[in-house]
């Protein structure tokens, strides 16, 4: 009892102590703001049944602070709504948000000055204007106390890069399109924006930077009331032409947005209300090759939408820094000069490039290459023509680009009918200096039978090894009686899964399993680049985790036990059957799992800061992690630790909790991960002993070290040596120069 008793007081102590330095997020119980009110600091007003609330946040990792309206309920913390996307606030102190003279002003108390404001409106009646929070997600000024009062502003008319049902998109008018946020750290206007056709008004366009349109939502059908290509289930749009709008509703209650992403799509994510996450249910364009510039100049998009230069091109230099050539936006250029504008250079060569699809559309043919019969003619005339830099041969006309800049260029499987081969100019000096002739020809029709050649290479071993483990686990642990029964299961990738996971520490209940995600082996090693350095995220003791989308749109970490890992079979089963049970907004979610022969591997929820040690112990990124940042990441640590010893309905203690074990979301709230060594307690126990060491030297306490005795105590110590590191920035343990251990 006076065990229980203390470490409870250590948890009450130790929270009281934090939230004394830690400012409160304060909710008003009103959805309203009145004349002369104002709000500061952490103060929020919520609407009135508590879908949405109203505040001043903070993006991802970042020092600055916004005005904008998310969902209360939903975790992490998901923006509907940037009021001051250009001008953000540095130090949330110095700000407050005020009602005065009709207007909401969110002020600089520091200079005195205004740093956004809602439209002015007529001062006459400015006493008896309110801003109220609607449910819908609509912030609006009216004027009077009433609902049937006259709106006089609302946010629906000022969205960011959320489409909410029941805003409005119009034209004729001076209101804002659906625009994209310019990082997911920075929401100032970015590159994308869905709007009204102005030319038709009949149809919806994603627009690149404002001009150059890459999507339409096809012609509005009046009579079945849809858009052709917005195939989104459950929506029903409203297109109003007598009034220049078009809106949405939905036909169900859970939340659901249209967000105009990073990536340049329209994406519509329903809130998972089982699985706590949000998914992708559609997106336009289908896939993000198509989205215009995705990959840069002469970038070629590939199935997996990873970004690879052209042969003979390279990433590109922007102001001085090296750019990867995975990233989305950079581009290539190339090694060797492309052809200048000059007319009869019938001396330059042609790069060939196969099973293009050029998505960029060609230009209108000018006369000289008006009904050019064949390819070679075709070729011949684009070198006498001043512009053309590259040109393609449909079968029936030559098809050219005069540009300098030619994007969207989408590598295709060798049988798809819409691949062609693409043709760069190149200056013929340059073309021969750097040994490209021919041979490109041949290595570009040898590229499908390449793929092939890896992929057999690949699988076939991993078929060969699932087959044998198969026949193997089979015959040493398959009962007589069941041997034909299980020889029939194993034929189910799935059912072998959960067959491994039958009869650990716990019993996996079947509803659980039923809840979690499977995937096969083969569509992991696709979307993962099979499992290259591209995707990896990181290492720990279990072995190396990779980042993959999934098909709905969502990124998820995948876990992969190491075969040199000290952890085995019983660590993978105790982790996968100990978060089954688990449910906590400071633990890690596990999303599901696979198991095919040799390989094991975890599927959750993708953390977009990573683990802790990687930015406490970075010179460079430790500078993000303010004291404001530190204490919420001890604070949620200090709740999930609680849950697992107090709160759960199985008593965790976890044995290895440590920085790498803490990953962060996008808001830096904190979860408790690594549940390998974790040992389950009886209602009462309070210690027990084992001569199994496992966990992490300098994170463990001496009595579990040298004698494996295992308590709450564990943990706390642990806890203890996590909170030194966070507040020093210092490793526990580190090596020196001469091998020797120094502790901090």
């Amino acid at each position: 009892m006076n065990t229980f008793k203390g470490k409870k007081l250590f948890f009450i102590s130790t929270y009281g102590f934090l939230m004394m330095f830690l400012p409160l997020q304060v909710s008003y119980s009103s959805d309203t703001i009145l004349t002369n009110q104002s709000l500061s600091g952490f103060e929020t007003i919520v609407s009135r049944n508590g879908v949405f609330e109203l505040g001043l946040f903070s993006p991802g990792i970042s020092s600055l602070f916004y005005l904008g309206i998310w969902y209360k309920q939903i975790v992490p913390k998901t923006i509907v709504w940037v009021a001051n996307q250009e001008s953000p606030v540095p130090k949330i102190a110095f700000v407050n948000l005020s009602l005065s003279l009709g207007s909401l002003v969110l002020y600089d108390n520091y200079t005195e000055l205004p740093i956004w404001w809602s439209a002015s409106i007529d001062s006459n009646s400015s006493a008896d204007v309110q801003a109220v929070l609607l449910d819908s997600g609509n912030l609006i000024l009216r004027d009077g106390p009433t609902s049937s009062a006259a709106v006089l502003w609302q946010s629906f008319d000022y969205p960011s890069d959320t489409w909410l049902p029941g805003a409005k998109i119009r034209w004729n008018t001076t209101s804002k399109f659906i625009t994209s946020w310019n990082t997911l750290e920075d929401p100032s206007p970015g590159r994308y924006s869905l709007q009204v056709d102005p030319i038709t008004r009949k149809s919806l366009i994603i627009l690149l930077n404002e001009t150059k349109s890459y999507w339409s939502s096809g012609a509005w059908d009046d009579r079945r009331r849809i858009f052709k290509k917005v195939t989104a289930r459950n929506l029903s749009f409203e297109f109003n032409l007598n009034e220049s709008y078009v809106t949405y509703s939905v036909r169900y209650q859970n939340p659901f947005r249209l967000v105009m992403d990073v990536s340049g799509q329209l994406t519509a994510y329903n809130w998972l209300e089982k699985h706590q996450m949000w998914d992708a249910s559609w997106s336009a364009p289908d896939h993000k090759c198509e989205v215009y510039g995705y990959c840069g100049s002469f970038g070629i998009c590939y199935e997996n939408s990873s970004c690879k230069c052209a042969p003979t091109f390279r990433p590109a230099y922007i102001e001085g820094i090296y750019i990867y050539s995975n990233d989305s936006s950079a581009g290539c250029v190339s090694e060797i000069n492309l052809a200048t504008n000059q007319c009869g250079k019938e001396t330059d060569k042609f790069l060939p490039l196969y099973n293009i699809k050029a998505a960029t559309d060609p230009d209108p043919n000018p006369d000289p290459l008006e009904d050019t019969p064949l390819t070679t003619t075709c070729e011949s005339t684009c070198l006498g023509y001043c512009f053309c830099k590259a040109y393609a041969y449909d079968g029936n006309r030559c098809l050219i680009w005069t540009s300098n800049d030619i994007f969207n260029l989408q590598q295709l499987d060798a049988n798809n009918s819409e691949g062609r081969t693409f043709y760069v100019r190149l200056v013929y000096s340059d073309y021969i200096s750097k040994d490209i002739s021919s041979d490109i020809s041949n290595k570009g029709r040898r590229n499908h039978r390449k793929v092939r050649t890896l992929m057999l290479a690949v699988l076939l071993p991993l078929l060969v090894v699932a087959a044998l483990s198969i026949s193997l686990y089979c015959y040493c642990f398959s009962s007589p009686p069941r041997s034909k029964r299980a020889q029939k299961d194993y034929f189910s990738d799935k059912e072998q899964s959960k067959k491994i996971l039958e009869g650990g520490i716990i019993d996996a209940e079947v509803d659980d399993q039923e809840q979690m995600l499977y995937l096969n082996l083969l569509d992991i090693m696709a979307a993962t680049n099979a499992f290259s350095e591209e995707n990896k995220l990181g290492e720990g003791g279990f072995g190396p985790v990779y980042k993959e989308n999934l098909p709905n749109g969502t990124h998820v970490a995948i876990k992969r036990l190491s075969k040199k890992s000290s952890q085995g079979l019983i660590e993978f089963k105790n982790e996968v059957v100990l978060i089954i049970k688990l449910q906590h907004k400071n633990l890690v979610k596990l999303l599901g799992y696979c198991v095919e022969g040799d390989e094991k591997l975890l599927i959750y929820e993708y953390m977009s800061n990573k683990s802790l040690d990687a930015l406490l112990f970075d010179t460079l990124k430790s500078k993000e992690l303010d004291w404001e940042k530190r204490m919420k990441i001890i604070t949620g640590t200090t709740k999930g630790l609680q849950y697992l010893h107090e709160d759960s309905r199985l008593k965790i203690i976890h044995r290895d909790l440590k920085a790498s074990n803490i990953l962060l979301d996008d808001e830096m709230n904190p979860k408790i991960s690594g549940f390998g060594a974790a040992r389950i307690f009886g209602c009462k126990q309070i210690d027990d002993s084992t001569q199994r060491i496992v966990g992490t030297f300098g994170y463990m306490s001496p009595e579990y070290a040298l004698g494996g005795m295992i308590s709450e105590k564990s943990d706390i110590y642990s806890f203890g040596v996590l909170l030194l590191e966070i507040v020093s920035g210092k490793k526990a343990t580190r090596h020196g120069d001469l091998g020797v251990r120094q502790k901090v």
